[in-house]
């Protein structure tokens, strides 16, 4: 297949305090075994040398296309993307993250499988592990089997790692909502897989997600941001999502029963247990009223055996997970 015929792929990188990393994503991309690509780097307004970086790879390859608008988070950032893309397809990557050089070639062959309107692979390498798949199996999902298999998570969560019929995207006004401060991944990924027309899924790597960059917001402890944050998008996901069939209903109830987990190790962690004395008791309350039920759910062993601990002392379970 030659450049004219491969169908345009649009690669959106929102770009925020990534300095440090952004030369790695950004060539990770331009050396893609599919060549016929736009590369959109959305600079947040980052402060540091990350728009100088940006504008230098504009000049060294026309497929780089900047846009600088003032800081208004991911999810804005993403939209913007969006909003200017021309490809085919679309597909997400983070600025601090890179990918093999055929993540798009490879997203491109699990699309073509079956015509599918999301393709995701089911694991990718992070900063600790470094080993490829012996295998790859590929399947194609309906969209209650997605929402189960992403609010587990048995695929990885997030934006990222994925390929968007962008048609589709544009066809059900499917966006980022800009409000969110936590879980704006899980909540556009569940919603896109539940319009889908279906979902192929392999299982070889070829997205590497950093997992050691420090000022990233998702390694920060911060309860207002990312513990109620996570919260209140898995309230709206509750009040906007069809959790009819029960699988995704308890799949759901897992990934709440785990939010309240984890904005409990946000408050243990910052040692702010009088600050938010009555959010620790939403949590322990949560925590302990849907730990039974989750023995019932479709997880591992050891996830079974936390549940049954937390049911009788979430604050020791949370505690533990600190160490």
């Amino acid at each position: 297949m030659n450049a004219v015929t491969e169908p345009l792929v649009s690669i959106i990188v929102p770009i925020y305090n990534v300095e440090k990393y952004l030369d790695q994503c950004v060539a990770s991309l331009i050396q893609q075994t599919h060549h016929n690509i736009e590369i959109l780097l959305i600079d947040d307004g980052s402060p540091d040398n990350a728009p100088a970086i940006c504008d230098a790879w504009q000049h060294k390859d026309e497929r780089v296309h900047v846009l600088h608008k003032t800081n208004s988070g991911v999810s804005a950032s993403r939209n913007a993307g969006l909003h200017a893309a021309k490809g085919e397809y679309v597909c997400f990557v983070d600025g601090d993250d890179w990918v093999e050089p055929d993540f798009v070639e490879y997203m491109l062959e699990l699309q073509a499988k079956r015509n599918a309107d999301i393709v995701a692979s089911l694991c990718c390498f992070t900063s600790t592990d470094f080993h490829q798949r012996t295998q790859d199996e590929v399947s194609t999902i309906n969209p209650q089997e997605a929402m189960e298999l992403f609010f587990y998570p048995t695929i990885e969560l997030g934006a990222w790692n994925k390929l968007y019929r962008r048609s589709f995207l544009t066809a059900n006004n499917l966006e980022f909502i800009t409000d969110f401060c936590a879980g704006e991944g899980l909540q556009f990924i569940t919603l896109a897989v539940s319009k889908a027309n279906c979902v192929t899924v392999g299982q070889k790597k070829v997205y590497h997600y950093r997992t050691d960059n420090a000022t990233s917001a998702t390694t920060k402890t911060d309860v207002e941001r990312q513990g109620i944050g996570a919260i209140t998008t898995m309230q709206y996901i509750c009040e906007h999502l069809d959790l009819s069939n029960p699988k995704v209903r308890k799949a759901y109830n897992w990934r709440l029963w785990s939010t309240y987990g984890y904005c409990l190790r946000q408050i243990i962690a910052t040692h702010q247990e009088h600050v938010y004395r009555d959010l620790l008791r939403t949590c322990i309350h949560h925590r302990r009223s849907l730990a039974l039920p989750m023995i019932a759910a479709d997880i591992s062993m050891k996830r079974k055996i936390i549940a049954l601990l937390t049911f009788i002392s979430p604050t020791v379970v949370a505690k533990l997970s600190l160490r």
